[in-house]
């Protein structure tokens, strides 16, 4: 999602404390860094994308280009954010060994249906499990969120060729690891 034409004025707008520009700003990147945030395992993304926008507030009179750089600058604070989270986890010790699923069904929480959203996001979340951190942000950055390969370098601070390596890599490892829509049809059904 973009805004499009209106950009320089909702920017300018966010620079002088304007609530709705800021509103705006936040309605289309939100989802896009939540979702990055948390296929990257952050362990709280919400908080993660709360630091990102307060980073985006302090630095924003400092920023010049235009939207896909605004939006590739915001990715890049996000990563950073998300790195800054995962040393801090390693400094802090587990505070329960209680098991997840465990700890749900004691507070009584019902299990989602096969259909529902949070199922599929558990679907996705397992099979992009498979790939390393790197390959799914260059995964979810390129094909979800749409950056280009240039983009998507400067946002995981990597070389453009390493980001068509991972993405290489990525894909052929779905590829190897998903099952193929025609591998289970039998020789008779792929005849017809």
């Amino acid at each position: 999602m973009t805004i499009g034409d209106r950009f320089p004025d909702v920017l300018s707008a966010a620079v002088e404390g304007a609530d709705w520009a800021w509103a705006e700003l936040y309605r289309d990147l939100s989802p896009g860094l939540l979702r990055f945030l948390t296929s990257q395992g952050a362990a709280d993304p919400e908080d993660c994308l709360g630091e990102c926008f307060l980073v985006l507030v302090r630095q924003l009179p400092t920023f010049t280009g235009d939207e896909a750089a605004f939006r590739t600058w915001a990715f890049t604070i996000a990563r950073s954010r998300l790195i800054d989270a995962w040393r801090r986890s390693q400094r802090r010790p587990m505070r329960s060994g209680e098991d997840v699923g465990q700890a749900a069904d004691r507070l009584g929480f019902n299990h989602p249906g096969p259909d529902s959203p949070a199922t599929q996001r558990e679907a996705v979340a397992e099979i992009l499990a498979v790939l390393t951190p790197d390959q799914r942000a260059v995964l979810l950055l390129r094909y979800l969120d749409g950056f280009s390969t240039a983009e998507t370098a400067v946002i995981v601070g990597k070389a453009e060729g390493a980001v068509r390596v991972l993405q290489h890599r990525a894909l052929r490892t779905l590829r190897r690891v998903l099952p193929s829509p025609l591998a289970a049809l039998s020789r008779d059904e792929l005849a017809c």
